[in-house]
């Protein structure tokens, strides 16, 4: 039988509730369900009649469902921090393999008790993306999706502060060499990225998997070496921050801009309308993150480009209507990860910025959001916004040259 261990863990951004204990499970082969930790974190449950979504929240819910959860019984599910993609465990068939980036999904291993199966959900080990997956199980049980009789009870233990760092340090990143500036997020998106080059993977014989990481290079005048750096995986939340700190250590990176999308919080914004930039982020315990802005002269007077005060939440499934009521006088934007990314930067010296899709109005029932993504309409939006966010590059990687 393998042999748990579990240490205490602590973050100021991702506290368990009082009566919980916060636990980091060391072992990656549990094989026997009886030496899982009793003490575990407890996830929060939205409700379609509470959350800013409204009714649409089943649809945003159930793709992120792995299919095995959706097909069979378990009487309890355990989300942890593990990168597992090897052969034992289950991929599910959700995943959107079609496309180059952004595609992997949480794998599922199944335990076996006499009482009956528990289903160990296998996240990319980030306090944010454990507590959010457990949120967006315990929210599908509660919801009309879900069709079964016993609804299993679903509990998180978040990974340590740094577990993705080891992921990263034995991926194909170190191969990607010295680079000065660092385009994270949408790049194979960006109207310059989408050519018939290659992606390079820094590995002439890449793993049955894939590796998890690819990028492509380009030389500015000044001998500056740029990477659009794309990632099959999602790194959700703090994984932002981690991935900067990888950057940093493996490459060198001295600055880096991030492309995504995000929400808001101000009714006046249409999604898929405006791009987002700012350099000032809250966290959910009222303490705040700022930062000069390394687009900051990129997007002096772009129209399109909106400055505005952002919020870092750990699981979208947080944001309520009473929270968007709270936050709303304070913050414009929200989104997991550009807080983490900012001190991460702050605290190693790298010059960091974000320019960012509108995707949804947290204020606004009603109005295109994070379930109509792959509309035509939607997506042609945000090709036009995503145009625009390559043309504030090229003015932020002139800005030396003028």
């Amino acid at each position: 039988m393998a042999t748990t261990m579990t240490t205490v863990a602590q973050s100021l951004f991702f506290p368990p509730q009082a009566h919980e204990k916060l636990i980091h499970l060391e072992a990656r082969d549990v094989q026997d369900a009886r030496s899982i930790p009793k003490t575990l974190c407890t996830p929060i449950t939205a409700s379609s009649s509470t959350h800013s979504m409204g009714p649409v929240l089943p649809h945003y819910v159930l793709p992120k469902v792995h299919s095995v959860i959706q097909s069979d019984g378990f009487i309890s599910i355990l989300v942890l921090g593990s990168h597992d993609r090897s052969a034992s465990a289950l991929i599910t068939e959700n995943e959107k393999g079609n496309k180059p980036f952004n595609w992997q999904r949480p794998t599922a291993t199944i335990l076996h008790t006499p009482e009956g199966n528990i289903l160990q959900l296998n996240v990319l080990p980030g306090r944010a993306y454990v507590e959010h997956y457990a949120a967006l199980l315990s929210t599908y049980f509660a919801g009309e999706s879900f069709t079964g009789v016993s609804v299993p009870t679903v509990h998180y233990l978040p990974p340590a502060i740094d577990a993705c760092a080891s992921v990263f340090a034995n991926s194909n990143l170190p191969y990607l060499g010295t680079v000065d500036i660092a385009i994270l997020g949408y790049v194979d998106k960006l109207p310059r990225c989408i050519g018939t080059d290659k992606w390079e993977t820094g590995v002439e014989r890449e793993s049955e998997e894939g590796e998890l990481f690819a990028w492509k290079k380009r030389i500015l005048p000044d001998g500056r070496l740029v990477a659009f750096i794309g990632c099959t995986a999602c790194y959700w939340g703090d994984i932002g921050g981690q991935l900067i700190r990888a950057l940093r250590v493996h490459n060198q990176v001295q600055e880096a801009v991030y492309i995504g999308k995000l929400g808001t919080l101000d009714e006046r914004h249409i999604p898929n309308s405006i791009l987002a930039t700012g350099s000032r982020s809250m966290f959910p315990d009222g303490s705040v993150v700022e930062w000069d802005s390394v687009l900051e002269e990129a997007v002096k007077e772009v129209s399109g480009v909106v400055h505005g005060v952002h919020f870092t939440g750990a699981t979208s499934l947080s944001e309520t209507k009473e929270w968007t009521r709270e936050w709303k006088s304070k913050v414009d934007w929200v989104d997991p990860e550009i807080g983490h990314m900012a001190m991460v930067s702050l605290e190693l010296g790298v010059r960091f910025g974000f320019i960012h899709v509108v995707s949804d109005n947290l204020s606004r029932e009603g109005l295109e959001g994070l379930v109509d993504e792959r509309k035509a309409t939607i997506v042609a939006d945000r090709m036009k916004l995503l145009e625009l966010a390559d043309l504030v590059l090229e003015r932020y990687f002139g800005e030396r040259l003028n």
